[in-house]
């Protein structure tokens, strides 16, 4: 027998049923209770939920809430009206009403965390205090949804391992023992997750900056949790572990208004005073009007005697961050400087050396 109908008795009011009788009214209340549960979700969906969705709060969460907690709360309201019709009804099966108390448990933690699953976006609002450029950036909002969707689920087979009855206090110390070898063997991979959290964070560099780190320079190509990519001019591809970079010194070029050109010109030294200080004239108006240059900046005096030349030190600031165009208003003011040389008559230096030769009288 699935029903127990012997002294089955039901009564309500000045009603009173027994046998068949009894077991037919308690299935009519079951179905009532069944189609209460069924009207209930149908009336958070039709009315209650468009109603509070459609207000202003004055928390950013509640908006999230809502959306991610809708299905989940209208699936509640239909297995709350078959569990209360379930158990509404005669069992002659031992044990059947604690396994539909337990069964009814998991099933509203499991719809509960399905809501607080899919409201990932509520772990967003961490960085709402944050710059657009931390808010957009796509690498620490897939961590954050990550770490969110993972302790939810955590939560969720916690709770629902409880209402089963498995022990959690012998599962977390076993969990926590578990952890902390992980963790201990995992110092490397931690420090390379933090660490790519702080660079996603203070930006000392983005995708496309040309940095320096230690001995390698080049341009960034990636970042994630573990490393930065960086290519090199020669297009090789450097794997650096965020650790590395934290704990080592970043130039980035890319946050630098212009760059130096800077260098040492050498004449030689039949170069009359006359010739060089028209020379250095020359050089100096050239760097002033030349549209390239930050004006104030421009240097051109005459610093040391060298071995075999007379050198000049040339320094001007160019108004650019970008390699490529630095090269290019590099190149043209080269060319300007030969020509500058070549009409004032002025040869450039090198390296050479003078012997003499001593011949003694026979």
């Amino acid at each position: 027998m699935i029903f127990s109908i012997r002294d089955l008795a039901f009564e309500i009011g000045s009603l009173y049923l027994e046998g068949w009788l009894a077991l037919a009214a308690r299935c009519v209340c079951a179905l009532l209770l069944f189609a209460a549960g069924a009207l209930v979700s149908l009336l958070l969906r039709r009315k209650l939920f468009p109603i509070l969705q459609a207000r202003s709060w004055h928390f950013a969460a509640t908006p999230i809430l809502l959306r991610s907690l809708d299905r989940p709360l209208e699936r509640m309201a239909v297995f709350t009206g078959l569990y209360l019709a379930l158990t509404s009804l005669p069992w002659a099966i031992t044990g059947l009403p604690k396994f539909l108390l337990v069964a009814y448990k998991v099933v509203m933690s499991f719809l509960f965390c399905e809501g607080l699953y899919q409201a990932s976006d509520v772990a967003d609002l961490l960085l709402a205090s944050c710059s657009l450029e931390i808010r957009s950036n796509k690498t620490l909002l897939a961590l954050l949804n990550t770490t969110y969707k993972v302790l939810v689920v955590v939560l969720g087979v916690a709770t629902i391992a409880q209402v089963i009855g498995f022990p959690i206090g012998s599962i977390v110390a076993g969990a926590g023992l578990v952890g902390l070898t992980i963790s201990l063997a995992a110092q490397e991979s931690a420090s390379n997750l933090f660490g790519g959290l702080v660079i996603l964070l203070d930006k000392p560099f983005s995708v496309g900056d040309w940095i320096t780190v230690g001995e390698i320079e080049g341009e960034v190509i990636d970042i994630n949790f573990r490393s930065t990519r960086i290519r090199a001019m020669d297009k090789t591809v450097s794997i650096v572990t965020n650790s590395k970079i934290c704990s080592s010194t970043v130039q980035n070029a890319a946050m630098r208004t212009m760059r130096p050109y800077r260098f040492t010109l050498g004449v030689t030294y039949n170069t009359t005073r006359p010739q060089l200080e028209k020379l250095m004239a020359d050089l100096k108006a050239m760097l002033d009007e030349s549209p390239y240059t930050q004006k104030g900046s421009n240097i051109v005096r005459l610093t040391s005697f060298g071995d075999s030349s007379i050198n000049i030190l040339v320094s001007a600031y160019l108004q650019t961050n970008a390699y490529a165009v630095f090269l290019e208003e590099q190149n043209d003011l080269n060319l300007n400087i030969m020509d500058i040389m070549q009409a004032d008559g002025v040869d450039f230096a090198f390296p050479s050396t003078s012997v003499y030769i001593e011949t003694s009288g026979s």
